[in-house]
This record gives structure tokens, C-alpha cells and sequence, in this order.
């Protein structure tokens, strides 16, 4: 997992997602925008972002879990109103932390999300 620089020491911004409708290119509009926080005063980085074959956003990124690991975290976020369609949170039990390496769209237009786990295995 890559270090990301140091910030403000609360920063818990990890992704600000702003869609735009441009009635002019010079001139954009936000039409909504949002801010995730995953909780314990912790980043949480987005670090893939694509959208679904109805237009929807999907985001991919690491956020701190409640065991103080960081956990993977993707996110599907309503095109319209911004709203969050559903979360899923995959988790490292042993409390190893695990990021998420990139995301990517199948032959059968499913995005699959893939990424790296620390820690000892056996």
C-alpha cells in the first residue's frame, strides 16, 4: 500500500465526488456532491473510481476499520441525487490491513475490484 502524504492531522475527507452538468464547458454546475466518512477521525482514500452500465458511480478505496486495520471499501453512489446505493466493506479479521489495488470492467460489463492483503498468511 502507498503512503499518501501527510495532511491535516483530522483529515477524514477521502474522496469528494462532484458530478457535473455543463451547459457551457467553461461553466460547470455541481449538481450534488459527497463526503464519506468511515469514522475513528481516520482518511479514508478512494482510490479507483467507474461508473455502471446505468450511469451510477462506483468507488473503490481503503478506509480504517473499528479494530484500527484499514479495511477495503467500495461504495455505489446514485447518479441522480448522489446518495449511496449500497456499501460494501471487506475486512481483514486478523487485523491486517488491506488496500485496494485498482478496479476494472469484465467482457460481461461487471466491474470487478481486486487489491492486496498484509500480513502473514498460512
Amino acid at each position: 500500500m502507498r503512503e499518501h502524504p501527510a495532511r491535516a492531522s483530522r483529515l477524514m475527507l477521502a474522496a469528494a465526488l462532484f458530478a457535473c452538468v455543463a451547459a457551457a464547458r467553461a461553466n460547470p454546475v455541481f449538481e450534488w456532491h459527497d463526503l464519506y466518512d468511515g469514522g475513528l477521525s481516520q482518511p479514508d482514500i478512494a482510490v479507483a473510481a467507474a461508473t455502471d452500465a446505468e450511469g451510477n458511480l462506483v468507488i473503490a478505496g481503503s478506509s480504517t476499520g473499528p479494530t484500527g486495520s484499514v479495511d477495503m471499501l467500495i461504495r455505489k453512489i446514485d447518479r441522480e441525487t448522489g446518495g449511496t446505493i449500497w456499501v460494501r466493506r471487506v475486512a481483514s479479521l486478523d487485523g491486517n490491513s488491506m488496500a485496494v489495488g485498482g478496479m476494472a470492467r469484465d467482457g460481461a460489463g461487471d466491474l470487478l475490484v481486486g487489491g492486496t492483503r498484509e500480513g502473514c498468511f498460512g
